[in-house]
């Protein structure tokens, strides 16, 4: 006579808790990628072979025809001085005007972009650029 051997049954594994885990990394990514404003789609950034990667939302982009615009918006370099400074009023520290350029700008029409801002009164700018693919 065989005896047949006892079968174990096994308990189901619980995929509540990677379910849940799962979703609530769905949320973090969707309510963080709408938080950060999209930049400006008509500039195609410069080029250089080492940057630090950065895309801070309070950018300010120069288009390839010398426009210039911020969150969107295009208005005169006053203007656009005028929200830095009280950006920068509101803020506990100060930080450096980012620009984001377009590469076909021109790069005498860039330095006479900074420099308008220098004299206009910001002292701390910042060029941004796309990390060159090695």
């Amino acid at each position: 006579m065989r005896i047949a051997p006892t079968r174990t049954s096994r308990k189901p594994e619980n995929t509540v808790p990677l379910i849940n885990v799962v979703f609530l990394m769905l949320i973090f990514f969707l309510v963080a990628g709408t938080l950060a404003p999209a930049p400006d789609r008509e500039v195609d950034f410069i080029t250089l072979a080492a940057t630090d990667p950065a895309s801070p939302p309070d950018m300010l982009f120069v288009r390839k025809d010398g426009t210039l615009t911020w969150r969107g918006e295009a208005l005169p370099i006053n203007d656009h001085v005028l929200r830095w400074q009280s950006l920068q009023q509101e803020s506990s520290d100060p930080r450096p005007l980012r620009i984001a350029a377009d590469r076909t700008l021109p790069a005498i029409d860039l330095l006479e972009t900074i420099d308008r801002l220098r004299k206009a009164g910001i002292d701390r700018i910042v060029l941004i650029a796309e990390r060159h693919p090695e």
